[in-house]
């Protein structure tokens, strides 16, 4: 994949099927890395993405006109938090993820943002060496990704 060919942009809430279809992929292919799951989101209605919308700044990378990647962000101002980041297989490795961050940073300059957490499952490497990459480092922080998932995460922070 040509990195040159990929553009990330917002999506905007009219673009609510765009976000589900990413997501849902998502979910499917990587069920391990979120808190969700591919059966809850596949029971949201229109209303329920749109809305989701409306809470964050949600980007999503394509190229051409197939999507290979999303990322999200909440807050404004303040410390922000990323979420439900996520590349497509055939897409790994090409710089896309690096993109999708860069589109995070950018957002967060313009909303003022101080600070940028996120956080990690623990045993998913390669978004740890990511947001390594890119000056995030371990706050110490840990716990479970929660809503009845036990799983152990750790936060990462980076300071802008």
């Amino acid at each position: 994949m040509d990195l040159a060919t990929v553009h990330v942009r917002q999506l905007q809430v009219a673009e609510w099927s765009a976000f589900r279809q990413i997501r849902l992929r998502a979910l499917a292919d990587a069920p391990h890395a979120f808190g969700s799951t591919l059966a809850e989101a596949r029971q949201r209605g229109e209303r329920d993405w749109r809305a989701l919308l409306l809470r964050r700044a949600q980007f999503l990378a394509a190229a051409a006109d197939t999507a290979v990647g999303t990322v999200g962000v909440t807050g404004d101002g303040g410390a922000l938090h990323l979420i439900s980041m996520w590349v497509a297989p055939e897409a790994r490795g090409t710089g896309v993820a690096d993109l999708l961050l860069h589109a995070v940073l950018d957002h967060a300059t313009v909303r003022g943002g101080d600070r940028i957490r996120l956080e990690v499952v623990e045993g998913n490497i390669a978004a740890e060496r990511l947001y390594f990459r890119h000056g995030f480092r371990r706050t110490g922080v840990r716990g479970t990704v929660g809503g009845g998932d036990v799983r152990p995460e750790f936060e990462m922070v980076l300071d802008l």
